[in-house]
């Protein structure tokens, strides 16, 4: 996976791993008791009806089946599902006897004793031998290290897509802090800077880095996906950082530049600049409680964006500790020369 060039540089991964056996009946129960924690973005069930079906005939005519790979959150002592959603909502379903649409789960396609049936239908042998059939699963102990965990779970989730780093992070750091950041992402506001339609989370981790960057600054290092990892990590439960100042520093910052700038102060040639968006934001958390005003603040705007050596620092390395911090400290230096 590519993290816009940004390399792990260090991820010895501190994980104890055993397997375990479910029976059917079991797994449907812990999934109707919401014992599974199903990430975010793997929430969608997106079987067909053939495929859902040959999976509970496999069960039901002794087949084998791929293992469920899980991790024991150490937050909840829940199931944190890195793999298996799919098979786990399909027996949830089967034994409801209905998709998520309303469609009745009947059998099709399968072989012929059991074609057109549902759960209730089955023969109570049949039912018997679904509920005891054994679903092998490999679980990560909740012993696991956190950050290195991070590493993990991109390289063993299949779900033919692949994940960004902030959905990993949502899955793997849910709490407060995660749910704040998503309704931060749902502002009107933020909306209208970032005009864009994203459901990948990647407008998420923007907001995080923000923070991160404005919090936390002095713990960079050249790896920012272990630097944003371990932020979110820290405060998950809000508790490192509250809720209020999160929001309170967020907030009155894009209102700031919304109002002052516009709804394209991060696009200055039509395509959102990333590096522009984290310059800015940093710059105006700091100075708004000096009383930054419009006329200052448009003036600067426009000596940043004509600045050639700002773009040539942001067309270097964006990532090394070196650069970030260079980038920032000329910001502010700009800013201040002003005067």
């Amino acid at each position: 996976m590519n993290h816009d060039t940004e390399e792990i540089t260090s991820a010895r991964l501190d994980v104890e791993y055993y397997g375990a056996d479910f029976p059917v009946d079991v797994l449907v129960k812990r999934m109707e008791e919401e014992d599974f924690i199903i990430p975010a973005f793997q929430r969608e069930y997106v079987w067909k009806e053939d495929e859902a079906s040959r999976f509970i005939e496999s069960l039901l005519i002794g087949l084998p089946t791929p293992a469920l790979f899980l991790a024991r959150d150490k937050f909840s002592s829940k199931y944190l599902v890195i793999d298996g959603q799919q098979r786990l909502k399909t027996l949830q379903y089967f034994y409801k006897e209905s998709f998520p649409n309303g469609t009745p789960f009947k059998l099709k396609r399968v072989v012929h004793p059991f074609s057109g049936l549902t759960y209730s239908n089955l023969s109570p042998t049949n039912r018997r031998s679904l509920d005891n059939a054994i679903i092998h699963c490999t679980i990560i102990s909740e012993n696991y290290d956190p950050i290195g965990m991070f590493y993990l779970f991109e390289r063993l989730n299949t779900t033919g897509t692949p994940l960004n780093p902030q959905e990993i992070r949502n899955a793997l750091y849910h709490g407060s802090f995660s749910n704040l950041i998503k309704d931060l992402s749902k502002n009107n506001i933020w909306r209208a800077l970032y005009s864009k339609s994203d459901n990948r989370s990647t407008e998420q981790e923007l907001i995080l880095r923000f923070l991160a960057f404005y919090f936390d600054i002095k713990s960079y290092s050249d790896d920012v996906v272990f630097f944003l990892n371990h932020f979110m990590l820290r405060n998950m439960n809000l508790e490192a950082i509250s809720k209020d100042e999160i929001q309170n520093i967020f907030l009155n910052t894009i209102e700031f530049i919304h109002s002052c700038i516009g709804s394209k102060a991060f696009y200055p040639k039509k395509v959102f600049n990333r590096v522009l968006y984290e310059s800015l934001m940093v710059l105006v958390a700091r100075e708004l409680p000096k009383e930054l005003s419009f006329p200052t603040f448009r003036r600067f705007y426009k000596l940043l964006i004509d600045d050639e050596y700002f773009w040539s620092l942001s067309r270097r390395s964006t990532i090394s500790r070196r650069s970030v911090m260079s980038r920032m400290e000329y910001v502010e230096e700009l800013y201040r020369n002003m005067h």
